[in-house]
């Protein structure tokens, strides 16, 4: 009667897989909760901050400049060039948050997307292993029909 705990068997592989994958599916929400979190935080609360903090720079820059007596607004003079090069590494740096802030999000959704993959992968596995059980389960009854009395055979 070795053939019921393998039906069992192939029966709780089954279930075990169907729970590891809600398991993944629920951290894969988590991972993608996270990433979307991240965005807000950096898009209402990072971004606005490094935006400030670049205009006060500036402003701190001509404000340095001014006092030191020198002509600020003639075109191609060095403090004129000086805060040109500020305004370009502020853009710059600006840019690169942005950039950064995005692929850190792509990254998380991509690290949910394969949590997502190992759930379907466990329920697979599960799967798998309950038609294994099963086919060996009625491998084992036609084996021992005469010992069962099956109705597999003559």
């Amino acid at each position: 009667m070795s053939f019921i705990g393998s039906i069992f068997g192939g029966y709780a592989a089954r279930q075990v897989g169907r729970y590891n994958q809600q398991l993944y599916n629920q951290q894969a929400a988590i991972e993608k909760r996270n990433a979307e979190i991240k965005v807000q935080t950096f898009d209402n609360i990072l971004l606005p901050k490094l935006l400030k903090d670049k205009e006060r720079n500036k402003s701190t820059l001509l404000v340095n400049l001014l006092n030191s007596g020198v002509d600020v607004d003639r075109v191609g003079e060095t403090p004129y060039l000086m805060m040109l090069e500020q305004n370009i590494e502020d853009a710059f740096d600006v840019s690169l948050a942005r950039y950064n802030s995005r692929v850190t999000y792509q990254n998380e959704v991509n690290r949910s997307l394969l949590t997502q993959a190992r759930g379907r992968g466990e329920a697979f596995k599960g799967e798998l292993a309950y038609r294994v059980g099963i086919a060996k389960g009625i491998g084992d009854i036609y084996a021992n029909k005469d010992t069962y009395g099956s109705w597999l055979g003559g």
